[in-house]
């Protein structure tokens, strides 16, 4: 007699099919590799399963010509996009300005007296030979309080439907004190420029701890603290719109990014026919 299917194998199979549409970047030098494949907000909230470990690394400011989803498939017909402001603080990513600085290496910082980002245990990794997602990155031209640049992103290709995008955001050479940055997101139709202006921003806050008061905040992903999580729909053929740009001009005008995940959001009637599915044949093998 056959057992019927756990729990945990239906959950294990749908996020082996609903879920599949994940898609893992990682920017910065450093690709992504172990122990660090799933230290990411998408797989600690359980969004993205554990078996789902394929990034997509992006050192360079020119995008890379194809893309592979987080289980390993081609992510055929998704086109990404880079770009950062043209003039700092104009709040348009141009797509045809290039990123200037691909090279955050994530160092951690070294202030006196605050609590280093690299620790161990931490959301971005143990020491400076870390390849968390969270650790390097991007991270947009000019002053940090005078002319800094916002940086962005677009894809288009994707499937319509309901996602939901985690970003996080930070400058990672700095542990000093508190740097928010505001992300801006939006879908459309294809375009050389993104528009912020406009927008609302979600913030993530970036706060910094002093010794004394830090109390393991570094070693969990916290929403609006150290990424953030978006929804988004979108319909056949339009493009979504990524923008990151610091949020205290009076200390850090430069956007920064350091990995982005985005996630497939089944139809709730998608995801109950196919549990029901997975239980019917459940049954069935019992029979």
């Amino acid at each position: 007699m056959h057992k019927i299917p756990s729990f945990a194998f239906v959950i294990l199979a749908l996020n082996g099919s609903a879920f599949a549409a994940n898609l893992m970047l990682d920017f910065g030098p450093t690709a992504v590799a172990e122990p660090y494949l799933t230290l990411s907000p998408g797989h600690r909230t359980g969004v993205i399963a554990a078996g789902q470990t394929s990034w997509n690394t992006i050192s360079s400011a020119t995008p890379p010509s194809s893309l592979l989803y987080a289980d390993g498939t081609a992510a055929t017909g998704v086109i990404l996009g880079l770009g950062q402001e043209s003039t700092g603080s104009n709040n348009i990513i141009s797509f045809s300005t290039p990123i200037t600085r691909t090279d955050l290496a994530g160092t951690g910082g070294g202030a006196a007296n605050q609590t280093k980002l690299l620790i161990n245990n931490s959301i971005y990794g143990n020491d400076t030979s870390s390849t968390a997602a969270g650790r390097d990155g991007f991270f947009g031209g000019g002053g940090s309080t005078s002319d800094g640049a916002a940086i962005g992103m677009s894809l288009s290709g994707l499937a319509a439907g309901n996602y939901q995008v985690l970003v996080m955001s930070r400058n990672t050479n700095s542990n000093n004190a508190s740097s928010p940055t505001k992300i801006y997101t939006a879908v459309g139709a294809a375009s050389g420029n993104f528009d912020f202006g406009a927008l609302t921003a979600t913030i993530q806050s970036n706060v910094g701890y002093s010794n004394a008061a830090y109390t393991s905040q570094y070693e969990s992903f916290v929403n609006g603290e150290n990424y953030v999580a978006i929804n988004f729909t979108i319909t056949e053929g339009q493009t979504f719109f990524l923008a990151v740009d610091g949020a205290n001009d009076a200390s850090e005008r430069r956007g920064f990014l350091n990995m982005v995940q985005i996630v497939a959001v089944p139809e709730p009637t998608t995801y109950v026919l196919s549990c029901g599915t997975l239980l019917l044949f459940g049954l069935r093998r019992r029979r």
